[in-house]
């Protein structure tokens, strides 16, 4: 039989072979038009771009390649993110793609919808460097314009070389006013206790100020800690900040043994503590402070302080630097605050009951705790 013969007698076959081919044919071209319009160059400008308004530079061990499973993007080997003067990176991953949207990509449009970066080592130190160059400027602030989200899987964070926290996984949206932001994030750390983070707020401009309206954190950590509160806050520039959220905070519960409260053991049958708590940031006025206010309220435990953050802040670099005998000031707290017990480690105290404010008199270098313990403590009961 002829091929002829063959076409005549089964006609439905050639008729589905030539469909076949035809169909290949057609994927192998729309395949090269893709990669054609990818053209990895181009994104990695734009995101290099994107990060050095950041103050942040991208280097790559290879050049760029195209990808289109599962879906077109631009495939980066040996990524990292260094800040812009820096040698040491603050981000290194082996992997990290550039994931362009389908509609951007056919109209030949230049936009990032994602980038996504596997297995990244986060240097704590080079972020904290980083962000101590960010500027302090008075004036009306401006919100980082960032287009892209950004997603991170099994990251490690580290601290001179030693990990902190282990298979961080993390998601964010654009960062643009007048649009939702997002943040979830998890991790665990080396005792393989998980947590979990996540953030909602819209930011935009009212005027001079950056307002952060419709604030949702919540975060919880195994074992039953864990805080959920919502508010907004406003930004004018330097220490001009305002904010307010409220909402709950959850700790664990202390299991009873021999008539005292301890920390709770497994399988003990206790209810965790809840708190209604609130939090305040109040602007800089004239000679008055930026001051953040702390207020919980439990059944029997009840905390009102009042913190001016930068004043903590000199005041604990004057604790590192202090020559020895010289006093030791109390930290800036006023307040106070009535708590049933203090179970932290080997510290154990019942009874708690502060009073804090500027004329508690200052301690004495030597007749203290180590520093990170100092405490405005004008009454304690045991």
């Amino acid at each position: 039989m002829n091929a002829r013969d063959s076409v005549r007698s089964h006609p439905w076959r050639w008729l589905a072979a030539a469909g076949i081919v035809v169909f290949l044919v057609a994927l192998g071209a729309a395949v090269l038009y893709v990669r054609s319009l990818l053209q990895p160059e181009r994104f990695t400008t734009l995101l290099q771009s994107q990060l050095a308004n950041a103050g942040l530079m991208l280097s790559l061990d290879k050049p760029a390649a195209p990808a289109l499973w599962p879906r077109p993007a631009v495939q980066l080997q040996g990524f990292r993110l260094s800040s812009i003067g820096s040698t040491a990176p603050l981000l290194a991953a082996t992997e990290a793609r550039i994931v362009v949207p389908w509609r951007a990509l056919l109209h030949r449009e230049l936009a990032i919808q994602r980038l996504e970066i596997q297995s990244p080592r986060i240097d704590l130190d080079q972020v904290q460097a980083l962000t101590s160059k960010l500027p302090h400027a008075q004036g009306a602030p401006q919100l980082p314009r960032i287009g892209a989200g950004i997603r991170i899987t099994n990251g490690t964070l580290v601290r001179d070389d030693e990990p902190l926290l282990f298979d961080i996984d993390a998601e964010t949206g654009a960062l643009l006013p007048d649009v939702p932001f997002h943040l979830t994030a998890s991790a665990h750390d080396g005792a393989d206790r998980a947590g979990r983070l996540a953030l909602e707020a819209l930011p935009h401009h009212q005027g001079d100020t950056l307002r952060f309206d419709r604030i949702r954190l919540a975060a919880r950590l195994d074992g039953g800690a864990g805080i959920d509160v919502a508010g907004s806050a406003a930004w004018k520039g330097g220490p001009d900040a305002a904010a307010a959220l409220q909402g709950s905070l959850t700790l664990p519960a202390r299991a009873i043994a021999n008539g005292s409260s301890v920390a709770p053991t497994s399988g003990a049958a206790s209810t965790p503590r809840k708190y209604a708590v609130a939090m305040q940031i109040a602007p800089a006025r004239g000679a008055t402070p930026l001051v953040a206010i702390l207020k919980l309220d439990g059944a029997n435990e009840h905390v009102d302080v009042r913190v001016p953050p930068l004043a903590l802040l000199d005041w604990w670099r004057g604790v590192l630097t202090a020559a020895p005998g010289k006093p030791l000031g109390l930290p800036p707290l006023q307040g106070r605050a009535q708590v049933d017990a203090v179970d932290y480690g080997p510290l154990r105290m019942r009874g708690v009951r502060v009073d804090a404010g500027p004329e508690v008199a200052p301690l004495v270098a030597g007749s203290a705790p180590a520093p990170a313990s100092t405490t405005t403590k004008k009454e304690v009961a045991h």
